[in-house]
């Protein structure tokens, strides 16, 4: 019997003010507190999901390109996480990371030289997705 093979997503969370996986803990109501465990000193956290889960994982020291550096700045970014989950569970994914946008604010930016396509809510805080 082959083994199913897990396709794993990444993105980048990242948000116009400083955050720790604690705050960000803090404002996931779609799934229980049991399932979300952060390493404050790692700034690092992860939640469970159905198939696999979805880490986050501080990307402060992963950005030295200037081009990357003006993004950060026009959209006035001051902390960056990258993220990544089974595609199986992208819906429940999604749900995380909206929740997090309409409490923390910030964005999710797809892992490409220019950050696009980018998710981010509107004024009614319903978010747009781009994947």
């Amino acid at each position: 019997m082959k083994a199913k093979i897990k396709k794993i997503l990444e993105f980048y969370y990242m948000a116009e003010q400083e955050v720790k996986v604690k705050d960000l803990a803090a404002a996931i109501k779609s799934v229980e507190p049991e399932k979300i465990d952060i390493w404050s000193e790692l700034d690092l956290m992860e939640v469970v999901l159905d198939d696999d889960s979805l880490i986050f994982q501080n990307a402060g020291e992963c950005f030295v390109d200037p081009l990357d550096l003006q993004f950060f700045e026009e959209h006035q970014i001051k902390k960056k996480y990258q993220i990544s989950f089974a595609e199986s569970d992208t819906i429940k994914a999604k749900k995380v990371l909206e929740e997090l946008m309409v409490e923390k604010g910030g964005i999710v930016c797809s892992d490409t030289d220019d950050f696009q396509p980018l998710s981010r809510p509107d004024r009614n805080q319903t978010v747009h997705w781009a994947f």
